[in-house]
């Protein structure tokens, strides 16, 4: 019995694993409009969106819940003070040592917002570079810049995982 030449093969193929992650290539361009026309609040939803993601990524170091809701709060909390301050300043309504402590909860929500930058900039590092192979002498290791995180933050992150973790996996 002859087997037909143009019937598809028996054995059994492996197909690429899908992306587990669910990270997707954005482009950045377009993440600079949605900053443009949010206010300023797309920062944050950035970091809401992907966050999932990221903790998805092979790295021993994981994104907390606990800076975004921080961030949420300070966002509400200014939010209220401006709907009750109206258009008198915000110092009357407070206080001097009422608007001190609001600036210094800004003062801690953006030096968290930071850190929380960087740490995505070490989890998209862990997750490009290939774990040490001693057949291999030159793996090429993926270094981020902590200038380009500290200047440029989302936009340079999104940057990353479009190269590093989108772009690696389709190739």
């Amino acid at each position: 019995m002859e087997s037909n030449p143009y019937a598809p093969p028996t054995a059994h193929v492996a197909d690429r694993e899908p992306d587990t992650h669910g990270l997707k290539h954005r482009s950045v361009w377009l993440m600079i409009v949605f900053l443009v026309i949010s206010f300023g609040v797309y920062y944050v939803i950035w970091f809401f969106r992907r966050r999932a993601g990221l903790n998805r990524l092979d790295s021993s170091r994981k994104l907390p819940m606990w800076p975004l809701l921080l961030w949420a709060a300070f966002f509400g909390v200014q939010f209220v003070l401006g709907l009750v301050a109206g258009s008198r300043p915000l110092p009357e309504v407070i206080g001097a040592v009422g608007d001190g402590v609001l600036t210094l909860f800004q003062f801690v929500v953006g030096i968290t917002m930071i850190v929380q930058s960087f740490a995505v900039k070490d989890i998209i590092q862990d997750h490009a570079t290939p774990p040490p192979d001693p057949d291999q002498r030159f793996v090429e290791q993926v270094q981020l810049s902590g200038l380009m995180t500290f200047f440029f933050s989302i936009f340079y992150l999104q940057w990353a995982i479009n190269k590093y973790v989108v772009g690696a996996a389709t190739r």
